[in-house]
This record gives structure tokens, C-alpha cells and sequence, in this order.
């Protein structure tokens, strides 16, 4: 064990009454003054004036000392304490919401895809000719402002649905524009 670790050692034994300097520096000579001076850089000790003597502690053990016998560091810890929690709490709360914000997003995203359908579905069927095929950009327009959509917006989601239900439609290529499938443009759309 090194000089070093052996002051340390013996200050946190101290406890919470901490140790004299000058006890120290009988103890451990004059290397002691060096030692002492690097541990308090570093942050490990703490020194404080008390009558006429210089007292030593550890880190720890100071704040608990400090704790006991100084009233107004005890209030201002116990004030920090409280913010602590308070702020705990507030983080707390605030996750719960953003939970529940995600969740309502996601139902409104389902109810969305749900409307889209609905209206994809309804303006099929208002469009549809005597054979049955409707071009999608006639589509897209009534459900685009309908729901709001991009167009961009408007053939992901068709592609999604075509895909998901290929039992209920049938599309087929041409058209100026449409969804890509298989590397083609189908433009035109009918209900099986």
C-alpha cells in the first residue's frame, strides 16, 4: 500500500469528525503536505478551518458531516432533494404522455388507412364504367381531397392496399399514372 492510499485510508476511517492535518503530518511526515495538496485537486478530500485547526475528510464523509452540523446546508440539500423528486416526477409524467401520445397516433394512423379504404373503395365504385375499370388518377383525386393526401401519400397507401387485398382488385397497365408494380405503371384499377 502506498503512502498515498495509507493517508487516504486513515482519513476515511475519520469518519464524519474527520481528522486534524497536523495529526497527519506527525503520522506520515513531511511527503504529506504533497499528498494532501493532490487529493484536494483531485477532488477526493476536502479541508476545512474549524477553531484553529485544519480538519481532513473524505469527499463523502464532509457532505455528511456538513449535513449534520451545519443548518443551512441541511435545508439547502433537503431543497434539492425536493426538486429532485419533483423533477422525477414531471419526467415521469412526461413519459406516460408521450406513451400515450404515440398510442393515439398510431389509432389515428389505423383509423386513417380505415378511411382510406372506405373512401378508396367509395370513389371506386362512383367512378367504375359498364366494364368496371376506373383510371387511378380519377381515384386519386376524390380520395386526395377527401383525406388530405399527397399524391405521393395517396399511391403508397393504394400499393398497400392493392398488395394486402389482390382478392378484391384487379389492376391493370397503361395509364399516364398509376402504381408500379413488376417495374410497369398500372393505371387502371377494378373491383373483382
Amino acid at each position: 500500500m502506498s503512502v498515498k492510499d495509507e493517508i487516504l485510508e486513515k482519513i476515511r476511517s475519520s469518519g464524519i469528525n474527520g481528522v486534524k492535518k497536523v495529526d497527519l503530518k506527525k503520522a506520515f511526515g513531511k511527503p504529506c503536505e504533497g499528498i494532501l495538496e493532490e487529493l484536494k485537486v483531485n477532488e477526493q478530500i476536502f479541508i476545512e478551518k474549524k477553531g484553529v485547526a485544519y480538519f481532513v475528510w473524505t469527499s463523502e464523509n464532509y457532505v455528511q458531516h456538513v449535513t449534520q452540523n451545519d443548518p443551512k446546508f441541511k435545508l439547502m440539500l433537503n431543497m434539492f432533494a425536493g426538486v429532485n423528486q419533483s423533477i422525477a416526477k414531471v419526467k415521469a409524467h412526461a413519459d406516460v404522455l408521450q406513451e400515450e401520445l404515440e398510442r393515439a397516433s398510431l389509432r389515428e394512423a389505423g383509423s386513417k388507412h380505415d378511411d382510406f379504404e372506405g373512401v378508396f373503395n367509395s370513389s371506386l365504385n362512383e367512378s367504375s364504367t359498364s366494364i368496371g375499370w376506373v383510371p387511378f388518377d380519377k381515384i386519386r383525386e376524390k380520395v386526395c381531397e377527401n383525406q388530405n393526401l399527397s399524391k405521393e401519400k395517396f399511391y403508397q397507401m393504394a400499393t398497400n392496399l392493392i398488395e394486402n387485398h389482390h382478392d378484391r382488385y384487379e389492376i391493370s397497365s397503361g395509364g399516364q399514372e398509376g402504381i408500379v408494380m413488376r417495374g410497369l405503371v398500372h393505371g387502371y384499377v377494378r373491383n373483382i
